[in-house]
């Protein structure tokens, strides 16, 4: 890929994107070559990236034969790109990323700290507990749009909810994670907070929580196989034979999905965890809000993701790779609870929005229905268009028009006036928050 080292180009907007794929090892074979209509690798395709993010920046194409880093040309001109208004409030950077995701495996259980940890964690070592340290002084809020159906871990089960699941497992292995929801459940405290109310409750999940994941690592293995057999052995017993009763059809969901991640993580306790997070099925249209502070984990499906612009993560497990238990456990919050469907915001014909209340994002959904449509004018600034099926026209005032087909996109530079989708398709447009 050329890179740019003098000013950026003066592009007729839109600008066609070529984006990086992230071939991380929970990603499916054929999820992003059959949007793409394209022959499969043959290694596991996870997330496409849109945007300027360093780790792995799209390019536009200069129509010069060459392709130009995006994160390159913000970095030259970001009034040019960006706009005056959203270089000044975001330090000349794209506040947003734009991404594809298509999981065949769990994507690892993980946290994302607020924006005041991940600046001052960034600024100041001395503040950062453990080995972690953060990417960037920016949060990573993220909005999931299920495209297919999407399994997920997300937020905290409540206390008696979880308690009740843990209380059908045998042993002293899932007792000894269960006790501080026990002790919610008597009225004691758990690490100080009263022992009854929201306090209580959530000093409670987070000490489970706690619990599970400084787990020793010598008995691990041993904690991963006794969970396994334990779910496998609920899933066949008579419910006569079940304390309270028939297993519901949550129940047996997450007791599959115990066994499941057993079966990919052998040596790892939080395969426990679809009976400590709420496990939610996403349908093909409903979206997910993940804010800071909230243990999550894509399991399985494809899906549209929408984030502010960084990269900071902190790990817990069902991952290989590195993990941050102890600043993990500081930034982790039993209060922070994800959010289903958030609202849709009709913004005209043929267009919605999705608006968490952030300044980093907002994303919007066109389709055109074979007609033309004008994207809502009040949209502004630098965007991203993401075609996700069939085929669409897109263009700008003064710009050539570009044919976007599942899987492509176009960057949308300030200045430009407004955007035209036609044809029979659907787009996405990624756009700075309100």
């Amino acid at each position: 890929m050329s890179t740019v080292n003098t000013g950026p180009l003066p592009p007729r907007w839109p600008a066609p994107m070529v984006n990086p794929v992230r071939d991380y090892d929970w990603g499916s074979a054929t999820a992003l070559a059959r949007m793409q209509g394209r022959p499969a690798s043959g290694r596991p395709e996870a997330e496409l990236w849109m945007g300027a993010h360093p780790a792995a920046p799209s390019a536009l194409d200069g129509g010069d034969g060459r392709l130009h880093r995006l994160d390159e040309l913000v970095a030259a001109a970001p009034e040019h790109l960006l706009g005056p208004d959203v270089a000044a409030r975001f330090d000349g950077r794209l506040p947003f990323l734009l991404k594809v995701l298509a999981i065949a495996r769990p994507l690892s259980l993980q946290v994302h700290p607020a924006a005041e940890r991940a600046r001052t964690g960034f600024e100041d070592a001395c503040v950062v507990f453990g080995e972690h340290r953060y990417t960037d002084p920016y949060p990573k809020p993220e909005l999931l749009y299920a495209l297919e159906p999407v399994d997920a871990l997300c937020g905290f089960r409540p206390a008696a909810q979880a308690a009740r699941l843990l209380a059908l497992l045998d042993g002293p292995r899932a007792a000894a994670v269960a006790e501080p929801l026990a002790r919610h459940a008597d009225g004691e405290e758990c690490e100080g907070a009263p022992g009854s109310g929201a306090e209580g409750e959530t000093a409670c999940l987070e000490a489970a929580f706690e619990v599970l994941v400084t787990w020793p690592d010598d008995d691990r293995p041993a904690f991963a196989a006794d969970i396994a057999r334990e779910a496998r052995r609920l899933l066949r017993e008579e419910a006569a034979r079940i304390p309270g009763g028939a297993l519901t059809a949550p129940d047996r969901r997450a007791l599959m999905w115990v066994s499941r991640l057993a079966q990919q993580h052998p040596k790892d306790p939080l395969v426990v965890a679809p009976l400590l997070l709420d496990l939610v099925l996403m349908r093909p249209g409903e979206t997910l809000f993940v804010p800071a502070g909230a243990p999550h984990a894509y399991l399985h499906g494809t899906g549209v993701e929408i984030m502010a612009n960084s990269d900071n993560v902190l790990r817990a497990g069902l991952t290989h790779k590195a993990v941050a238990v102890e600043e993990l456990l500081h930034v982790v919050d039993g209060r922070s609870r994800p959010r289903r469907d958030v609202p849709e915001v009709e913004l005209g014909p043929g267009e919605v929005a999705w608006r968490p209340q952030l300044p980093w994002f907002q994303l919007t959904r066109l389709r055109p229905a074979g007609g033309v449509l004008t994207a809502d004018p009040s949209v502004t600034g630098p965007q991203v268009l993401l075609c996700t099926a069939g085929e669409v026209t897109v263009g700008c005032t003064g710009g050539d028009p570009l044919v976007l087909r599942a899987g492509s996109s176009a960057f949308v530079g300030a200045g430009a006036g407004p955007v035209e989708v036609s044809g029979a398709g659907e787009v996405f447009r990624a756009a700075v928050g309100c």
